[in-house]
């Protein structure tokens, strides 16, 4: 099966270089954030810190986002609804306050929306390296670098759904930094990113990771990789009496939460999403952040691409 969606992968990838597969082109700029294996990269983290940093130099950022798991359809401006939106979706827009969050489907549409409603000026397309209809003026990958060094098994019988020679398309590479592991070498410019923990919550309240030193705590998580945020509380000093997993994006009941046991609960931020009007039991939960080092360097290359076509546009668009 691994064989058959390689040759799938390789024929879509001729047919948008051939031009027969087009892709439409927004009126702002558009920077994506994409992987090319499955979850667990550090997207959003990733996503958010460009956010921010782009509204602090002035533009007026807006996230399209697909929605994965959401009950509504069509196109959506992300309110205070998790579940009309999704869980990741929702987790940006709380966190990053007056930058619109656009769910749909399809991306480009969601975009067009966006302008219609002037939402912004520059986009940020979330997972969004295989979204190819939508033209992207840079291109962004995360990457494991321990995924990357194990090899390139292929959907459905690996993780990855494109081949490394594919990060040839992208203009720069973030790779997750982790102690003891060797940052790879890839053929496009490279920033290494380190998820640190902003802090514990419980609400919108940070609270002291000590606090629960005496408690039996409950950790469970809904994630791709949910053996890294365990790690994350033994590094906090937080030794849970017992760890659950739960698929990706689970939607729980208040049966499961309240079966879980412990003295207090301890989740991702977003799991805590997810946990809204479910239970009435006290849970805290851990807020991580994407941390580059060269982050101005990753900054200088986003901008001044995009001055380069910014330059191109109004040269092409002066022509008779």
């Amino acid at each position: 099966m691994s064989t058959a969606f390689r040759f799938l992968v390789n024929a879509r990838e001729k047919l948008y270089n051939a031009g027969i597969l087009s892709t439409a082109r927004l009126n702002h700029p558009v920077i994506s954030v994409g992987n090319l294996t499955v979850g667990g990269t550090g997207k959003t983290p990733l996503v958010m810190a460009l956010a921010e940093a782009l509204r602090e130099r002035g533009f007026h950022p807006v996230i399209l986002s697909r929605g994965y798991g959401r009950t509504s359809r069509g196109i959506l401006v992300v309110g205070s609804n998790w579940e009309e939106s999704g869980d990741e979706p929702f987790l940006m827009k709380r966190r990053l306050g007056d930058v619109p969050v656009v769910v749909g489907a399809d991306r480009y549409e969601a975009g067009r929306v966006a302008e219609k409603k002037e939402l912004g000026n520059i986009f940020i397309l979330d997972d969004g390296f295989q979204h190819r209809r939508l033209h992207r003026d840079v291109d962004i990958v995360t990457i494991d670098p321990v995924e990357w060094e194990a090899g390139e098994a292929l959907l459905p019988g690996g993780r990855w759904r494109e081949p490394k020679s594919a990060l040839d398309r992208a203009h720069a590479a973030c790779i997750q930094e982790m102690d003891g592991v060797a940052i790879p070498a890839v053929p496009i410019p490279s920033f290494a990113v380190r998820h640190e923990v902003d802090g514990l919550y419980a609400g919108e309240t940070r609270i002291a990771a000590e606090s629960l030193k005496d408690a039996a705590v409950v950790a469970f998580a809904g994630i791709a990789r949910p053996e890294r945020f365990f790690a994350t509380l033994e590094s906090l000093g937080i030794h849970p009496v017992k760890c659950v997993r739960f698929r990706d994006h689970h939607h729980y009941s208040r049966r499961e939460i309240e079966s879980l046991g412990g003295d207090m609960l301890v989740t991702t931020e977003k799991d805590g999403v997810r946990l809204n009007n479910i239970t009435g039991r006290a849970y805290s939960y851990v807020r991580i952040s994407a941390k580059i080092a060269d982050f101005e360097g990753l900054m200088s290359l986003i901008t001044s691409r995009l001055g380069r076509l910014s330059a191109k546009r109004k040269r092409d668009s002066a022509q008779p």
